[in-house]
This record gives C-alpha cells, sequence and structure tokens, in this order.
C-alpha cells in the first residue's frame, strides 16, 4: 500500500472511530437519564471488559495478563478510570458538543505535558497554540459573573486525565498487547464505578437501558480499535487533523438526541481549541521534518 493509499484508509478510520465514540456518548447520556452515575461507570466497564475479554481470548492473549499488570499500565489505568469518571459526570449535565470541544484540548495539554515532564522540545509556537487553545476552553467555561459552567471545568480536567493517561501510554512497555492495556483501563473504570455505588442507591436495569449500556460498550471497542488502526503506517500530521470531525459528529448527534444547540461563544471557543490544535499539529511536523534533514547523528 502507498503512503497516500494508508494515509486515507487512516482518515476513513479515524473519521469512523469518532462517529463511533459519539454512538457511545449518546447512548451513556441516555441511559444516564435513570440510572445513577456510578452504576453506569460500573455496568459499562463490566460488558466492556467482557468484551475485551472475548477479543483477547480469541487471540491468544490470555496468558499475558497477569504479567503485563507493570506499574505503568496500572497507572495508565488510574488514569483512564479518572478521565472516564470526569468525562462522563461532564456527559451528564453538558451539551455534547460543548463537552467534545472542551476534550479537544488533551492534545494540547499532552504536548505541554511532556514538555513538562519529558523534557520534550517545544517552541514558542506551540507553547501559544497551547495558550490559546486553552483560552479557546474560557468561552465554553464562560468565567463571566453568574454564568460559570462548572461542569466545562469538570470536562476539562476529563481532558487532563486523558492527556496523563496518554503520556503514560508511551512509557509501556511495546510488548505489552494493546488489547490487555486497554482490559486494565476497563477493569480500573469499572472498580471506580463500583467505588461511587457505595454512595448511591442502584436500580436494576431494564431490558432497553441494558440494551443501550451494551450498544455504548460495543461501540467504545470499535471506536477504540478504528483509533489504533488509523494511526498504523501513516503519517500522523495529515491523519491527526480528522479527530476533530468528533466536533461535527457530536454537534449532529446533540441536536438530533437532545435538540442541544450551542451558543455564538461556545462555537467561537470550539473554532479557537481546533485552530490551535491544527497549527500545534503544523509546527510538529515542522520540527519533525527539520530532525530528519539533520540526519543521525555521527558514529
Amino acid at each position: 500500500m502507498s503512503q497516500s493509499a494508508a494515509n486515507r484508509r487512516g482518515m476513513i478510520a479515524l473519521t469512523f472511530g469518532m462517529a463511533a465514540y459519539t454512538v457511545n456518548d449518546v447512548f451513556v447520556k441516555l441511559v444516564a437519564r435513570d440510572l445513577p452515575f456510578g452504576e453506569v461507570l460500573f455496568l459499562r466497564g463490566v460488558v466492556s471488559s467482557l468484551i475485551l475479554l472475548a477479543v483477547i481470548a480469541m487471540t491468544g492473549g490470555l496468558r499475558f495478563i497477569a504479567a503485563s499488570a507493570t506499574p505503568m499500565v496500572l497507572l495508565r489505568a488510574l488514569f483512564d478510570a479518572l478521565g472516564t469518571g470526569f468525562f462522563i459526570a461532564a456527559l451528564i449535565n453538558m451539551k455534547i458538543a460543548d463537552l467534545s470541544a472542551v476534550v479537544m484540548t488533551t492534545p494540547l495539554i499532552l504536548t505541554a505535558l511532556a514538555a513538562v515532564m519529558l523534557g520534550d522540545p517545544v517552541g514558542w509556537r506551540r507553547w501559544s497554540a497551547i495558550g490559546v487553545g486553552l483560552i479557546g476552553t474560557l468561552f465554553i467555561v464562560k468565567p463571566g459573573a453568574g454564568t460559570l459552567d462548572w461542569w466545562a471545568l469538570v470536562g476539562l480536567a476529563a481532558a487532563f486525565f486523558g492527556a496523563a493517561r496518554d503520556l503514560t501510554t508511551r512509557r509501556i512497555d511495546p510488548h505489552i498487547l494493546s488489547l490487555v492495556v486497554g482490559f486494565y483501563g476497563t477493569i480500573a473504570v469499572m472498580a471506580s464505578g463500583a467505588a461511587i455505588g457505595v454512595t448511591e442507591t442502584w436500580i436494576a436495569p431494564d431490558g432497553a437501558q441494558w440494551t443501550m449500556i451494551t450498544v455504548a460498550s460495543a461501540f467504545l471497542g470499535l471506536g477504540t480499535y478504528l483509533m489504533v488502526f488509523a494511526f498504523r503506517g501513516v503519517e500522523i500530521p495529515a491523519v491527526a487533523p480528522f479527530r476533530y470531525t468528533l466536533l461535527i459528529w457530536m454537534g449532529v448527534a446533540g441536536y438530533v438526541a437532545f435538540g442541544e444547540v450551542p451558543d455564538g461563544w461556545a462555537l467561537f471557543g470550539a473554532a479557537l481549541i481546533v485552530f490551535s490544535g491544527l497549527y500545534a499539529l503544523h509546527r510538529e511536523a515542522v520540527a519533525r521534518r527539520q530532525v530528519a534533514a539533520l540526519g543521525p547523528p555521527p558514529a
């Protein structure tokens, strides 16, 4: 497969991966209207874990599960649970288009964390892009008197823990199966739901609610698979911008499923976040080309 064909494949996979995530979010938001927050986290974690476990078994990976419980895998699972918990809490209480714009700051936060914690070189242009993206979130948070959207700050916390999860993923032994890494994440999410559930009165789900939880879990798994598939053998700067199609899918889903329409300030903030993210990707591509042009260091 040529590089251009691989890139096109990645673009299509990433676009449909974002659509799959959107379907998951819609069904989670629907079922969370009637079931307690912790119960939703727990039940979706149970179904997702069973689905992943079945796939791991079919691919012969069961024997690697115990040995894969390294400190980095467990730390990633913790960040995954925190990010998922904050995201679903915000999802229940926010317009999903607004929330999708807030969590689109994750790549920018990841760049900042990599610079601060790992010493990755980040020039003033990318720092500026990070600043513009975070300013964009202010138009969604609306910190004016009496208008502060606290749930948008919860969404920003989800973006932070999502970036911490991705940063930790970079430090996991590449020989550990991605499916197993994901399995530990779903177990952590399930455990967090159980912990929160201690403070709740759970309700026995009916058939329709079980169906929504199962559909959400299946589309979450599909989206995760398409995300991995999208970035294999492609030029990341060419494919990564299609992550922002999530804003389109979420906007359409929010309107069709819930009658939600983002206000003008939220749309402006989302535009700033997208612009800053695309510019940061552009600068990262420029930096990579400059490094490649220098060639390998002398022996």
